[in-house]
């Protein structure tokens, strides 16, 4: 099949979805499918290890530079100026399948032609729902989810229940051998340190406050633990200044966001993952890629959490979200148990080599584009 991504912001920001994009790209390619990726202006390009997959840029209205009616519309708004350039080449490809990620994108179906073979898929992992979109969902031919309950989310906007398709994991880029103990040293850690680690955007639905409270905890006085925070955004000032006030400057590291590429030896580098969120998050790629470095993660009881991390306690912890007490009380458990660490850690490993590859991801994707 000849198969598209179409997302402006693949080539122009990292994250879990435009991870995904490009790994579902080196997947499909593998499996025998002509595979294109359509962006925005941007100079992010990951390696493809030399595959013919197309990658093609167009310009388009970065939506802070749009009306500002909300953060939903300028979204919108970047992604209609995006399509606007994109458009011809889109119907040029004469693609089987056109794979978006977002309802933002829902208008495209509406640009093609008419007697046009292309069919759209949405591969959703949230719930960016804009007025309209319901009316526009008709035109949308398969619906994916990255896990059940953000399915539940779009059957209840849709009224259709997607394909449940994991997020995967490329098994050989992260885990525990990538240590780099030069990573910790320049972060000055003393031989003891646990160093606990987060990446992602910095925005407040991630809870990365929650962590901070819960690292400043009486609780955790004088246990040798840091922080590491990759990622920026929004709320890093805000973040900055609530470490300071805690007295963690000297715990705390903020580090800007990383490639993907790089990724992997931080992840191997820590002791524990530490995702606090307490907004929707239908599958956390950050969190699958520390479970697969080996780490035991400690995570919130919500959304598709519990999904990814598993509930049974066997690979981390999981506590109940806007609670810095809980996160606490689990940071002491695994801080003061090495063994209990390293026994998470390589069932955390076990359980997304056995359950989450992007090889399984694109076989699942393909038996739903029917």
């Amino acid at each position: 099949m000849k198969i598209a991504f179409v997302d402006v912001t693949v080539t122009v920001t990292y994250g879990g979805i435009q991870t995904a994009v490009w790994e579902l790209a080196r997947a499909l390619h593998d499996l025998g499918h002509t595979v294109s990726v359509f962006g925005g202006d941007g100079t992010i390009r990951p390696d493809l290890g030399g595959r013919a997959i197309e990658v093609r840029t167009f310009p388009f209205t970065p939506r802070e530079k749009a009306p500002d009616l909300g953060n939903r519309f300028r979204r919108l708004w970047e992604r209609w100026t995006f399509a606007r350039h994109a458009k011809a080449a889109v119907i040029a490809g004469d693609f089987d399948w056109v794979v978006i990620t977002k309802p933002f994108d829902f208008f495209w179906p509406m640009l093609m032609p008419a007697g046009s073979k292309t069919r759209f898929a949405l591969r959703s992992g949230g719930t960016s729902f804009i007025a309209g979109d319901r009316y526009l969902a008709r035109g949308i031919d398969a619906l994916f989810a990255n896990s059940y309950f953000n399915g539940w989310q779009i059957k209840s906007r849709y009224g259709r229940f997607p394909t449940i398709i994991y997020n995967g994991v490329d098994l050989d880029r992260f885990g525990p051998q990538h240590r780099a103990p030069a990573l910790r040293a320049g972060l000055g850690l003393p031989d003891d340190a646990l160093l606990c680690i987060f990446a992602g955007r910095l925005v407040g639905w991630k809870g990365v406050a929650y962590s901070l409270r819960a690292l400043a905890s009486e609780r955790l006085a004088g246990l040798p633990l840091y922080f590491a925070v990759i990622g920026s955004g929004p709320e890093e000032k805000k973040l900055k200044a609530l470490a300071e006030s805690l007295g963690l400057a000297d715990r705390v590291f903020f580090l800007a966001g990383r490639p993907h590429g790089e990724l992997p030896a931080w992840w191997a580098s820590a002791d524990i993952g530490l995702f606090a969120s307490v907004g929707d998050e239908g599958f956390s790629n950050s969190m699958a890629e520390a479970l697969a470095s080996g780490l035991p993660v400690i995570a919130t009881a919500f959304s598709g959490n519990p999904e990814t991390v598993g509930n049974e306690g066997s690979c981390g912890l999981l506590v109940a979200p806007e609670n810095a007490d809980a996160l606490a009380d689990a940071l002491f458990v695994l801080a003061t148990d090495g063994e209990c660490r390293k026994r998470m850690g390589e069932a955390a490993r076990q359980r997304i080599a056995s359950q989450f590859t992007w090889d399984r991801v694109a076989q699942r994707l393909l038996a739903g584009l029917k």
